[in-house]
């Protein structure tokens, strides 16, 4: 008898590194569902693209770091390929969208109507390229497509306040309320919702310091290295659990 599993693509950068770790630790559950990764790190993710109606590398590099992450050679995704897709992280980062707006929000006379709001989301989707290549591969209904942001970056590792980070730029963002939080993060929702895609939001327990996540999802090692985007296989448990249970 042919196999009733479903498939599942998880596609992104670097970040799809605690995906695998979640998996293989046993700390997510993914019974029978078929799962492959695929995509490029670092530099080499600016080389996928859309070409000739399949996502490609575009690179003999980026070409090579894909046969490192997908164990089945698989060089090209189509819609129907799978039977769902997750983006993860894929340069879609939160903490280019809210803190930016909050601060905004915060001024006199800065509150934005709803359309402005969506508007906003829109354009900040539209300059991601993996979330135009979401759009694409969700366009004709064969394929359930997710997709879950960069995270916050985490809070504890480093000093936000200094050296242009988040809390130097935007020093009041640091009490940013679950209701501005909702409101920013609906708004993506909304817009990802209009091209067929699934947002996977950042789980509420996770945040801390209003636009930040907490130490306690920090990558392995985060204190040497400094590595405030990268999250633990805990996290990624957290964000594929929900996947799971939305794809049931």
């Amino acid at each position: 008898m042919p196999s009733q599993n479903k498939s599942l693509c998880v596609f992104g950068d670097s970040h799809i590194g605690s995906v695998r770790k979640a998996i293989g630790d046993g700390k997510v559950k993914l019974r029978g569902i078929d799962v492959e990764f695929w995509g490029a790190t670092g530099e080499n993710f600016r080389n996928i693209n859309l070409v000739d109606d399949a996502i490609r590398p575009q690179s003999d590099e980026a070409a090579e770091v894909l046969k490192s992450i997908n164990a089945r050679g698989r060089l090209s995704i189509a819609p129907g390929d799978f039977d769902l897709v997750l983006f993860y992280g894929a340069r879609l980062r939160l903490s280019s969208f809210v803190p930016s707006l909050v601060h905004h929000m915060r001024k006199p006379h800065g509150y934005m109507s709803e359309a402005v709001l969506r508007a906003a989301a829109r354009r900040f989707i539209g300059n991601c390229r993996a979330a135009r290549l979401a759009k694409w591969l969700a366009g004709d209904g064969r394929t359930r497509v997710f997709f879950a942001p960069t995270p916050f970056l985490t809070w504890g590792v480093l000093d936000h306040r200094q050296d242009k980070r988040t809390l130097a730029l935007y020093p009041e963002v640091e009490s940013t309320t679950a209701e501005e939080r909702a409101r920013l993060i609906g708004a993506l929702s909304a817009e990802m919702a209009q091209d067929g895609v699934t947002l996977v939001p950042q789980p509420e327990e996770t945040v801390v310091h209003g636009v930040f996540t907490d130490q306690k999802y920090a990558v392995e090692n985060a204190a040497e290295s400094g590595d405030i985007s990268h999250k633990s296989a805990e996290f990624a448990a957290l964000m594929v659990d929900s996947v799971v249970r939305a794809a049931k």
